[in-house]
């Protein structure tokens, strides 16, 4: 069975790029905090939440703990190109299972990605 992950990210470029590199899951693609959220509401089965720091509207560790409320089960790793050691404080507080610094290595990402689905 393939694992459905949901990738948040206002980049659409970003996002069609990772799911070239990816394409062993099942994407959902939302390209807000909001609109992922809404995602979440409706009856499906998301294992793991990849979510962009920087967006739009509510960005992602504000929406960090709404989308751990929305989906309890699924694991949620942050992104961000703009890594310092608050954001990474701030994702782990928020119960973030990790995060992915952008540009990420493909390789890297996997491993993070395959370990927070191992949980």
């Amino acid at each position: 069975m393939t694992d459905n992950l949901l990738l948040v990210d206002d980049d659409k470029e970003f996002r069609s790029e990772f799911r070239d590199c990816f394409g062993e899951y099942d994407i959902t693609e939302a390209s807000t905090a909001e609109e992922a959220l809404e995602l979440l509401k409706k009856p499906n089965k998301i294992d793991l939440v990849l979510m962009d720091v920087k967006m739009p509207g509510m960005g992602g560790l504000k929406a960090l703990r709404l989308v751990k409320a929305a989906a309890p089960s699924a694991s949620v790793i942050i992104m961000t190109g703009y890594s310092s050691k608050e954001v990474v404080i701030e994702a782990l507080r928020g119960e973030a299972s990790n995060y992915i610094e952008k540009p990420f290595d493909v390789d890297k990402a996997r491993a993070i990605i395959e370990s927070a689905l191992a949980r």
